[in-house]
Formats: C-alpha cells, structure tokens, sequence
C-alpha cells in the first residue's frame, strides 16, 4: 500500500513538473471574450478575473479585444489559449482551467475548484479563484525558449557563398525575394493563398499564381479588413495565432459564414 502511494507521488510530481516546463515555454496567455457555459461577453466579469488572475501569478494575459504586442501578432504560437469548463452539478460550482497551444492541444488542466455559494457572480468567481490555487502553484517563469528558437531561425545565417558559386541564379532570386512580413501563406479548403503587404493592406494570390484574385483594405481602426475578391469578399481580422478569420456572405445561401485561413 505504501508503495502504490509513493508511486502516485512520484508520478503526481513528474506530470506536474513536465507541465511546468511546458507553460515556461510560452510567453503570453489569451482569455476569450465569452466561455461556452455563459451568455454574453464577460458575464460576472469571469474573463476579466482570468486575466486579472494570470498576471496576478506571473503571466502576461490579454483578451482577446486587447491590444495586443507586435510579437505576439507576428508569432501566435508564443501564446497559450486560456479556457474555463463548467462541470454540472447540484448545489456546487465546479471550474476547470485548461491552457491550450496554438495546435489545439491541451498543456495544463487544473484541478476543479468549487464552491457552493448561491449566488451566481460570487459562486464564479470563488470557483475560479480556487482552481487558480494550481496555477499559482506551477512558479510561472517565462523560460524564453519559444522566442529563443524564432530568433535563432531569423538569424540564421545565410549560406550565400555556396549558392554564388555553384548556382548563381538561385542566389539571386533568394536575394530579391519578400521578407515574411511582406508575404505570407495560408491554407483554406486545402488550396494555398498568398497575402502581399501593400500601403493599403495586402493583395491576394493564389499560391504559385502570379494574378491577383483580391485585395484586403486596412480599416481606419486597424484591425480588420475589407476584403474584394469575388466571393470570398467580405470583412476580416488576424487572430491571435496568425490565422486570418473572414465573414462574407455564402453566395448559394445568402447567409453570413466564417472562413478561416490557416497561417502556414
């Protein structure tokens, strides 16, 4: 029995250990604006408290209508995705935290923190405060390992000596070729499109065409798009992660659809 016990710690401390090291690899945390089990944006200022909560215990949180840093624009994948789950129960109030990475998978579950307050708001907030209790318990310390790897992949140096002498051409065309902030490609519906900054926004291609098929409008706030291209015109903004999100019109059903472009 002793030893079944010692066994559960040992793996108990290994999980929560390679958890940790985990979430030291990513710098920033996004809390949505709504969680599934409540109606409305905010409600009870529960996102609000998870973001509050993060920063609290060392992280750098944002909802997602913030503002939010150019590095983190420009590298989603440095961000957690910050979730709350809500398990049925009567009397009690029970939440989950869960952190997941820009593929979808889950890096960090809490424990469930539970109240039996009646009222609604504090019940919420209590719940999540206690489930917080394994957050606060992980010493979050940013590790600089995902910034690390980015860095080190645009300073790779460029192997220009070998490619002048042997293929001069190919050098060449390395050399005029965009930067990646200049251009950028994404997948949708398994076809590949290019966006090519412009002063206005960017210009739309389909991978390896040389035509443009549209074009994408910066809005005077700056943070969506106006997009005309034929039927994949309509209003768009960048997510967290890189991924452009385009809402147009289905031109078979005349009702408005989300499309998502998968940065690549």
């Amino acid at each position: 029995m002793l030893r079944i016990l010692f066994l559960g710690l040992v793996l108990t401390f290994t999980l929560s250990s390679n958890a940790q090291k985990n979430i030291n690899d990513y710098k920033y945390i996004i809390v949505p604006e709504s969680y599934g089990f409540l109606k409305g944006n905010d409600t009870y200022q529960l996102n609000s408290l998870t973001k509050f909560l993060f920063n609290k215990y060392g992280f750098k949180a944002f909802l997602q209508s913030d503002n939010l840093p150019d590095e983190l624009r420009r590298n989603g994948c440095s961000s957690l995705r910050a979730d709350v789950k809500k398990r049925n129960g009567v009397f009690v109030t029970r939440l989950t935290i869960e952190l997941t990475d820009c593929s979808g998978k889950v890096v960090f579950s809490s424990s469930e923190g539970s109240t039996r307050e009646k009222d609604f708001k504090k019940a919420y907030q209590l719940a999540l405060r206690d489930a917080f209790k394994d957050v606060e318990a992980l010493n979050y310390a940013y590790s600089g390992y995902k910034e690390e790897i980015v860095t080190q992949n645009e300073n790779a140096p460029a192997k220009e000596e070998v490619v002048k002498k042997e293929e001069p051409r190919v050098e060449e065309v390395i050399a005029n070729a965009p930067v990646s902030k200049e251009e950028i490609t994404y997948l949708f519906n398994d076809t590949g499109f290019v966006f090519k900054k412009q002063e206005y926004g960017f210009e739309l291609f389909q991978k390896d065409e040389k035509v443009a098929i549209g074009k994408l409008f910066k809005s005077t706030n700056g943070k969506t798009y106006i997009v005309k291209a034929g039927d994949l015109s309509g209003n768009g903004y960048f997510d967290a992660y890189g991924n452009f999100i385009l809402e147009r019109i289905n031109p078979v059903t005349n009702k408005l659809i989300t499309d998502t472009f998968a940065r690549q």
